[in-house]
């Protein structure tokens, strides 16, 4: 079976922004068929559950530099293309997470630099409405003075009961919640439901199993993954590990937390030491134990994504420039190459969308 796949970018002069691929799970293979260009450095991207929308951060020229040219954009699929509905400016930088509430009634988005969060509505047909949006700013910083210097906020997330809005800050080592029904009048914290990490953690990601019982946050900042328990009232810790070998010493950060669709397998992707490291995880307590870890053949897998059946899995290498299949053996938790690595422009996103259409 085929599936059509995009790879998000930072893009160079040319510009070329969305890839779009063909995924064949049975094979690994993956082939070109569509290009949407024009705008810079779409990183992050998000489909709707039928698949018939994407979301995509990125800057747009028309806004002015890259300080604020910032922008969310809604396209429409069609086929292996993709149709712009709209954009909206977020006055920023561009954001680096863009995420769907549970409803598909809003969009969620976070940005790097400013630290700044918010949520804009949506119209019927999945394009942004013409509102502004609400929006948040985070001030402070941590420890390491070279990272959290300020504060950063790097991933918009809702509860699974969806509630809240998790803002996962990076320079505050924080996740903060933001009440999601009163958005039309604010975006009010829910300050006694903060997650707080480890100093100098620099927690990046955080992602919930399917259950709604658990949510598992990646630090970038100290190479380590954390579950909690969510409660709909908070969060409970229940374990932190190490993403690294005891051995190794060089410059690593993570990068992507994944789940697998049978919620027994949790993975996460490290830079430098460059490799994917599978946990076993016990849904029932949120426990988890090492099962391996899989080096990957280009440096900075930055995003990765198991394609649809989990036969093999699809990997961005942002400074190696490419994108490389792997077989993943779900009985030991391994990912290895298969076919040849495709050149792109530093990938930095992967998402699987609807199946391709059956050429005629």
């Amino acid at each position: 079976m085929k599936y059509l796949t995009y790879i998000g970018t930072y893009t160079n002069e040319r510009k070329e922004g969305i890839h779009i691929f063909e995924s064949d799970t049975e094979t690994g293979e993956f082939t070109p068929v569509g290009l949407v260009g024009g705008m810079e450095n779409p990183t992050y991207l998000n489909l709707n559950k039928d698949n018939t929308l994407l979301y995509a951060s990125m800057g747009v020229t028309q806004l002015g530099d890259r300080s604020k040219n910032g922008a969310l954009a809604a396209y429409a699929v069609k086929g292996s293309t993709l149709k712009l509905l709209n954009f909206k400016p977020v006055h920023t930088t561009p954001p680096c997470y863009v995420q769907l509430d549970k409803t598909e009634k809003s969009l969620i988005f976070a940005e790097y630099t400013n630290a700044v969060a918010g949520v804009f509505e949506l119209n019927a047909d999945g394009s942004i409405a013409d509102s502004p949006p609400q929006t948040v700013t985070h001030e402070g910083s941590g420890p390491n003075k070279k990272r959290q210097d300020k504060a950063h906020a790097h991933c918009a997330e809702m509860t699974p009961d969806n509630k809240y809005i998790c803002i996962v800050d990076l320079g505050l080592d924080s996740v903060k919640l933001y009440n999601y029904a009163n958005r039309a009048q604010e975006l009010s914290e829910v300050k006694d439901m903060v997650l707080k990490t480890k100093g100098g953690a620099g927690p990046r990601h955080i992602t919930f199993h399917a259950n709604g019982k658990l949510a598992f946050l990646i630090n970038e900042l100290d190479n380590t993954l954390s579950s909690y328990s969510y409660t709909g009232d908070g969060f409970t810790h229940i374990q932190t590990l190490n993403t690294l070998p005891a051995d190794f010493i060089e410059k690593s950060t993570t990068a992507a937390v994944k789940i697998n669709a049978a919620g027994d397998r949790v993975f996460a992707s490290n830079r430098g030491h460059d490799s994917i490291v599978t946990y076993g995880l016990d849904a029932a307590t949120g426990k988890m134990e090492r099962m391996a870890i899989s080096k990957m053949t280009a440096p900075q897998p930055r995003d990765f994504e198991l394609m649809p059946g989990e036969k093999f899995a699809l990997a961005g290498s942002q400074s190696g420039n490419s994108i490389q299949a792997y077989a993943y053996d779900a009985g030991k938790g391994i990912f290895t190459p298969v076919h040849k690595p495709t050149s792109i422009h530093m990938p930095v996103c992967v998402k699987f969308g609807a199946k391709a259409a059956d050429p005629q």
